[in-house]
């Protein structure tokens, strides 16, 4: 079994996991897996303009995803009258866990350079 078929066999392993579990950290942990088995067989495997294009489809409704499970700090602290100042901050340090435990810098400069790479092909 070659480098490719290793990553499309694990790849697809994560991914059946990923649909069976409802654990959050476990779904974040798989998510991770996933986006570097997906930076694994890029190196190995060049993309045409469209396999990039739905690459980078799939990473956009990651962070659609991962946008989510962030809180909505205006939605949820409401009034800020009415004292919740420190739930504000409660919910903007959250948040800021999430987006590190999801990789959030990280898959945002993925679909950056990708975003890039598909300009490239157009000039």
């Amino acid at each position: 079994m070659n480098d490719l078929d290793r990553i499309l066999v694990d790849l697809a392993s994560v991914r059946d996991r990923l649909a069976e579990t409802v654990d959050p950290v476990e779904r974040i942990t798989l998510m991770e897996r996933r986006d570097e088995l997906h930076r694994e067989a890029r190196e190995l495997a060049p993309l045409s303009k469209a396999e990039m294009e739905l690459e980078l489809e799939r990473l956009v409704d990651s962070w659609k995803t991962l946008q989510r499970q962030r809180i909505d700090v205006v939605k949820q602290a409401g009034d800020l009258a009415a004292g919740n100042f420190g739930f504000t901050s409660d919910a903007v340090r959250l948040n800021q866990q999430i987006d590190e435990a999801a990789g959030r810098k990280e898959l945002e400069q993925t679909i950056a350079d990708l975003r890039a790479r598909i300009d490239e092909l157009d000039t």
